[in-house]
């Protein structure tokens, strides 16, 4: 019951949902390519954002490298210079203009000095006489007096002592002819330098550059906040990225701030230096979002305004489909008892009489006929015997309870009910308990107990037979009924070619 009430609604439904599910679809795939059109331009913001980060680090690199080259040039023309023999013997002012002059064409180079192997400064570019203090404790003094290499060191970050600015030291070792070590000579690269090259730059609120040594150390940061520096990055993301790849990028969260950034790097030539851009994802995406909320707006709008006809076609078809379903019933349908009607029961008495057929199957048909309804009729009015009809309706109704078991008005008081598959004995069953449920009437329903002659057909039907011949047989038991003496069932069943008649007794007689 539950599953043919289902597979009705689910009919009833099917015309409306043949039109709106191909609107929902192309809703939704419209939906789904303005998705994809916003992924993509998402990640296309993401890419323009790290190809002008990209950018960026190799301005800075060429900058920086520039820059450490010309100081590194000034540098080795120093030492190249302590080692003429004459340079001791001459004036200072001469030594000075020997040794440094290359240092004057060094932008943002603060000063050379040319310190002993005991730490002391000998020379400094900026004066003839160089303050005495001790530098033996420096990284790069260190650094040098336990390497060989006479290869470029870059220091950490350090307080000129005689300009008080903060600069990295740019430094070569110097060796005596038997390879001893005989101290440094160091050129101050200011850290201003960095400080106004990385100022210029714009990279939204947010945006953040530092340059940083190989080993981690800072040597700069815009913002500028001077107590960051010489601070050590190797734990960070920068160096787990920077140990397996010389330059890419990666999304990090930075501690300090707590902000989400797109982080471009690179090292810087061959120099220990490495620089890295960092750009808030929150800066990247912020047009993106503009656009994706009005895109977004567009689409839920043009969805709410599809879904809203969608939903308005469905009711309207649904609508339709229910007044032709409910027109159907009624054509099929005996307005009064609510049994199917002769036109129903003849489309029904052809099917079952075709599957019959090919299952060669009994097919059994009552015919039943109120005795007396005109007299009933005329004595009570028609109202009367309207209800009587009405009761005879509802005895049917209550004795089929099988799926394909069929009851119909076939015509004013005459009645029939199709029994697929049903012998003739069945066939009489279901005819006394109709008898049964209409002897069970309540009295306010009709006026006098009422009298039922049927007619019970039955035959397995051949191909060479029509389905009239079962009613004509059903026919004639109910004419054999009436003939004698009514309120009785008679039975004819169809083997062979001839029909045979027979009187039932017993308990399928009226008492």
């Amino acid at each position: 019951m539950l599953r043919s009430r289902w597979m009705a609604n689910w009919a009833n439904r099917g015309p409306a949902l043949r039109w709106v599910a191909p609107i929902v679809l192309i809703a939704g795939c419209f939906c789904a390519v303005c998705a994809h059109v916003l992924i993509e331009a998402r990640h296309a913001a993401l890419e323009r954002a790290a190809q002008t980060a990209t950018g960026l680090v190799a301005a800075i690199e060429t900058d920086t490298i520039h820059n450490v080259e010309s100081v590194a040039l000034s540098i080795a023309g120093v030492v190249e210079g302590l080692k003429r023999p004459y340079i001791d013997q001459v004036s200072p002012e001469l030594r000075q203009v020997l040794l440094f002059d290359r240092s004057t064409t060094a932008r943002h180079l603060g000063g050379i000095m040319v310190i002993d192997e005991t730490g002391e400064v000998h020379l400094d570019s900026r004066t003839l006489y160089p303050l005495s203090v001790n530098l033996s404790d420096r990284d790069y003094f260190q650094f040098h007096k336990g390497s060989a290499s006479a290869g470029i060191y870059i220091s950490r970050p350090y307080e000129d002592p005689i300009t008080g600015q903060l600069s990295a030291g740019v430094s070569r070792r110097l060796s005596h002819p038997d390879g001893s070590f005989a101290g440094v000579v160091i050129g101050a690269l200011r850290l201003e330098y960095f400080q106004n090259l990385f100022k210029d730059t714009f990279l939204g609120t947010d945006g953040l550059i530092t340059l940083a040594r190989a080993d981690g150390t800072m040597l700069m940061r815009w913002p500028f906040q001077e107590h960051l520096l010489s601070w050590n990055l190797r734990s960070t993301e920068l160096f787990r990225h920077f140990a397996q790849k010389r330059a890419g990028r990666y999304e990090v969260k930075i501690v300090p701030d707590g902000i989400d950034r797109l982080m471009v790097y690179g090292q810087i030539g061959e120099l220990p230096l490495v620089v890295v851009v960092g750009q808030s994802l929150a800066d990247i995406y912020a047009s993106w979002r503009r656009y994706a909320s009005i895109v977004s707006l567009l689409v839920a709008g043009l969805c709410a305004v599809t879904v809203t006809l969608a939903v308005y076609l469905a009711r309207e078809l649904k609508r339709r489909t229910d007044t032709e379903a409910e027109l159907e019933l009624r054509a099929r349908t005996d307005e009064l008892t609510g049994l199917s009607n002769r036109r129903h029961f003849n489309e029904t008495l052809d099917r079952e009489w075709g599957r019959a057929a090919r299952a060669q199957e009994p097919l059994a048909l009552l015919m039943l006929d109120i005795d007396h309804f005109k007299t009933y009729n005329d004595a009570y009015g028609h109202q009367a015997g309207d209800k009587l009809l009405q009761a005879l309706g509802s005895a049917i109704k209550g004795s089929i309870r099988r799926p394909g078991d069929h009851g119909a008005r076939y015509g004013g008081d005459e009645f029939s009910i199709l029994l697929p598959g049903t012998e003739a004995e069945g066939a009489v069953r279901v005819a006394e308990l109709v008898r049964a449920c209409l002897a069970q009437t309540e009295p306010g329903e009709i006026r006098s107990a009422q009298r039922l002659s049927v007619g019970v057909a039955c035959l397995t039907p051949k191909p060479e037979w029509q389905p009239d011949e079962l009613i004509a047989l059903a026919d004639r038991a109910l004419y054999r009924a009436k003939e004698l003496g009514r309120n009785r069932t008679e039975i004819v069943e169809r083997r062979s070619a001839r029909p045979a008649l027979r009187r039932q007794q017993g308990p399928h007689q009226a008492s």
